[in-house]
């Protein structure tokens, strides 16, 4: 009978532990989770993002993972559709049981899923996208790493005439989320000072033909042109300025420095300028050459760039905060480590300085040129 008291008891205690166990957590597993555009007009930078986290957690990993715990990072293709995120996020959340969402790639299908994170205390770092509630974010759950999209577009737009003498400046934009946020700051910029864009065109990210916005954008004689957009209708909008012979001074969004643009816009490339909120190969930083050196051994086909430095940021802010959090690792513990980080620098993007009242992404730029295949850094962060 004592026996069969003291297993019940033991039993009793067992139940007890495991329902209060944090959700992703074993002994020596932490269970991650990301949603990423894997099959869309964003998939070439989706994957990148995605080899770039990986490899930064298999580093991590090799050296005997985060307080004797090694991290298993689950990715879900969800399409750049909101509707297959909020699916799969409930999967990762419900059936995976992961600890947190780390380095995800989208405005519209990261803003899908926040009222579900937000009510499950799911934390998020790095929801990668422009909007003020991820990059600004009132959820306590939500970790942002990039700016603002409209200070993105506030930035080029003074780049543009502070820097480069612009009068009359045009703008080309993904017409969503994304991209109407960085041209809204640009038209506020220039509204401040008595300006307004001499011509605007957009493209929905399954365009496959953008001639007639380029055309309809020359017509207007802009000596400057900001892009708001991924790196694909980038290099479209560069190949077809070069067709007609079209060459305004052109400022990019950030996502024009990833070196997929090498391939996909050729030389068209030559000479244009690009807002930097990412490190490129070429800065000499400590980071940087681990971030390329992680990147060499264990994604060796992947090139240093925007999207891969991205998705490796996240990774590393998600690690450096669950060692902070010590062995009785909780998401409670893990918020607290990243609010009392005061100033994060990772070196792969701009210093971070979250609180307990500020989750929010950096309000500094870098810019650079490309030139002869090569991205030359103009000004630094």
């Amino acid at each position: 009978m004592n026996a069969y008291r003291t297993a019940a008891a033991l039993a009793a205690l067992l139940f007890v532990s495991l329902s209060h166990a944090e959700p992703g957590i074993s002994n020596d597993t932490i269970k991650l989770g990301s949603y990423l555009p894997l099959q869309s007009g964003l998939a070439a930078g989706a994957t990148q993002m995605k080899e770039g986290t990986e490899a930064y957690f298999k580093f991590i990993n090799d050296q005997g993972g985060v307080n004797g715990r090694k991290i298993e990072w689950i990715v879900e293709n969800d399409s750049y559709n909101p509707q297959q995120t909020v699916a799969v996020v409930k999967k990762l959340v419900d059936r995976d049981e992961v600890f947190a969402i780390v380095s995800t790639l989208g405005t519209v299908t990261n803003l899908a899923v926040l009222p579900f994170l937000a009510q499950r205390g799911v934390p998020i770092i790095n929801p990668a996208g422009g909007h003020l509630d991820l990059n600004k974010p009132k959820d306590k759950n939500v970790f942002g790493i990039l700016p603002l999209s409209s200070e993105i577009g506030e930035s080029m737009a003074d780049y543009a005439m502070t820097k480069l003498g612009a009068k009359r400046i045009a703008i080309f934009f993904q017409n969503d989320q994304f991209g109407k946020d960085q041209r809204d700051g640009a038209v506020e910029y220039l509204k401040k000072k008595n300006m307004t864009p001499v011509a605007e065109a957009s493209y929905v990210p399954a365009d496959v033909d953008i001639s007639a916005q380029v055309i309809a954008l020359r017509q207007a004689s802009p000596d400057a042109v900001l892009l708001a957009v991924i790196p694909k209708h980038g290099s479209l909008f560069l190949k077809e300025a070069q067709k007609l012979g079209w060459k305004p001074k052109i400022i990019g969004h950030n996502t024009m420095a990833d070196p997929v643009v090498t391939d996909l816009a050729g030389d068209a490339l030559e000479g244009i300028y690009v807002n930097l909120m990412t490190a490129v190969d070429s800065m000499d930083r400590p980071q940087v050459k681990q971030a390329n050196e992680i990147l060499a051994k264990y994604s060796p086909k992947t090139k240093p760039g925007y999207y891969p430095y991205l998705g490796m940021a996240g990774a590393v802010i998600f690690v450096e905060g669950a060692k902070k959090a010590g062995k009785d690792l909780t998401r409670a513990k893990l918020n607290k480590a990243r609010e009392d980080s005061k100033r994060l620098e990772t070196g792969l993007v701009p210093p971070l300085e979250w609180s307990a009242k500020y989750h929010g992404g950096p309000h500094a730029f870098g810019y650079a040129t490309w030139q002869n295949g090569k991205l030359k850094v103009l000004q630094d962060w």
